[in-house]
């Protein structure tokens, strides 16, 4: 039997990094045994789900490539492949359900329900819904108010026990067990309900998901007995938890930019003017009465600070490689059995088993993650970091928006070395576009330009009539041609010459091999810097 795996994301915000892992494991395994993977939007929350959000997740999945082998886009033999298509099959089953007397409609209000919910916290026990009993009356009386039941599930008599792929045994008491809505108000199918239908309509194999789920397991595996269908095999994976220990939620960008706005020493008011937001809604985002995104992205834009990466689209804005990523986001509770940490995609595969998969919660460790993307970057030919760094330009305003290919293969080829994203290659090229208009430090200053009278100084002014002279500006004619000057003139030193053109060109001392970074500049451009450097300091 071919093994068949699904990911099956609500779309109704951006694909979560713990998310992307999850889908990963799935394309893992159903490439690593031979099997199919499936996509498939879980949209019955009509008022959260949007288009938009379908687009994204599935751009987001692509940019990582994570392919699906059926669901939107390309169809297959469980389509559709949305819920919100799916609804008569639904029903169908639904009624199964009621006819079979597994399943009952319930009546209470949304009130009705928390006050039973408060008496049971008030007795300090878990709130659980059993079955009640209507009369008529009470039925036609709730018909007249415009009631509309749900349908609850009859909660199981016996222990709910299966084997977990990646935790072992399991068992769930009978007295755990409630009566749980399988079809809302408003006729649509609960998530519980509708995923085991989709399930088992889809031919699924392994359901393969984060521990968050397991507590929902037992619910559907009861579906699955009490609809005469046979269960797929279950693995929950370990959670994805921040280095300082807890969950990484969407909240951590608006914790991030109430931060923000405290330290940028702007006043309340001043800071909500400046992103158009009334002070009394700024004051509510900053008393934690929302986590707007929208608010959290202006103010990061307006104090100039960076939020935490949290959705894939984040990683990719900050100019993450998407196989860093991936190789990156299989080492957050899976090994491949030693210690190797830098797989392609071939590997990763040829090496993927549930049985390596942890039962602990990973570390999401960013310095680490930062590490492997710089050795992606090095590693990889430079015609990739071009489509990278052009990328990049497509979510971002990069400098080199309109540069030719030809020019981001020499920026990419001269600047790499130093970079662990592409937005920290971004800012190292700022001298490239922009001419210093200080210079510093002034320990360095005083070492390279003004010691021994000047003698930095003076060797600029000489280089100034050289450059000049270079007619070919390439990058081996400037090395010939400087290190002939040094050789005449400053007694085979290159450093006393490359030190304080790196000053003059930069602002600072440090720049990537010298002539590869004149060569990068027009030659007008190096004789302007030169000067420039030279009148500064009175030369």
């Amino acid at each position: 039997m071919v093994n068949r795996c699904r990911f099956a994301p609500s779309p109704t915000g951006q694909l979560h990094v713990g998310g992307a892992r999850s889908a990963l494991f799935n394309v893992l395994f159903a490439r690593a045994t031979g099997g199919k993977f499936v996509l498939r939007l879980e949209d019955t929350d009509r008022a959260r789900s949007s288009l938009e959000s379908e687009q994204s997740i599935m751009r987001d999945m692509e940019w990582l490539g994570l392919n699906w082998d059926e669901g939107p886009g390309c169809g297959g033999p469980g389509a559709p492949y949305r819920q919100s298509d799916r609804v008569e099959i639904y029903k169908q089953h639904l009624e199964e359900m009621l006819e079979a007397g597994h399943a009952y409609e319930a009546w209470e209000s949304p009130e009705e329900l928390m006050v039973l919910r408060k008496e049971a916290e008030a007795q300090k026990i878990n709130f659980l819904y059993r079955r009640r009993t209507y009369s008529e009356t009470e039925v036609a009386q709730y018909r007249a108010e415009g009631r509309r039941p749900v349908l609850r599930c009859v909660g199981s008599s016996e222990d709910i026990v299966f084997k977990d792929e990646v935790l072992g045994d399991i068992r769930v008491p009978a007295e755990d067990m409630d009566d749980f809505v399988i079809r809302k108000a408003d006729g649509f199918p609960t998530y519980h309900f509708a995923v085991v239908v989709d399930d088992h309509h889809m031919g699924v194999t392994h359901v393969l998901r984060a521990q968050e789920h397991l507590k929902n397991t037992a619910r559907h595996i009861q579906l699955y007995q009490q609809l005469g269908w046979e269960s797929p095999k279950h693995g929950h994976m370990p959670l994805i938890f921040s280095m300082g220990g807890g969950k990484m939620s969407k909240r951590d960008k608006a914790k991030a930019a109430r931060a923000a706005a405290r330290d940028s020493g702007l006043e309340r008011s001043d800071l909500a003017a400046k992103i158009g937001m009334s002070p009394e809604d700024f004051q509510r985002f900053m008393k934690k009465k929302n986590d707007d995104l929208g608010t959290a992205v202006a103010i990061a834009e307006a104090v100039g600070v960076q939020l935490p990466e949290i959705d894939v689209i984040d990683f990719r804005r900050s100019g993450y490689l998407p196989e860093a990523l991936v190789n990156f986001l299989s080492l957050l509770g899976w090994n491949p059995g030693d210690d190797k940490e830098i797989m392609d995609w071939d590997e990763l595969v040829s090496l993927f088993t549930l049985d390596r998969m942890g039962k602990t919660a990973a570390k999401f460790d960013r310095e680490k993650l930062e590490w492997m993307n710089g050795m992606y970057i090095r590693a990889a030919p430079v015609e990739r970091i071009v489509k990278a760094m052009q990328d990049f330009a497509a979510f971002n305003t990069a400098r080199w928006s309109n540069e030719s290919p030809e020019r981001l293969s020499a920026i990419a080829t001269l600047f790499r070395e130093r970079a662990t994203t592409i937005r920290a290659l971004e800012d190292q090229v700022g001298w490239l576009y922009e001419a210093p208009t200080t210079y510093g430090p002034a320990k360095s200053i005083k070492k390279f330009l003004l010691k021994n009278e000047g003698a930095g100084l003076a060797a600029l002014a000489q280089t100034a009539d050289v450059i000049q002279s270079i007619s070919d500006w390439t990058e081996p004619l400037l090395e010939s041609e400087l290190s002939a000057f040094c050789e005449e003139k400053l007694e085979g030193k290159l450093g006393q010459l490359a030190q304080p053109l790196r000053i003059a060109l930069t602002g600072t001392p440090v720049s990537p091999p010298i002539f590869a970074s004149l060569a990068l500049l027009e030659k007008s451009e190096v004789t302007r810097r030169i000067q420039a450097c030279l009148d500064h300091f009175g030369e």
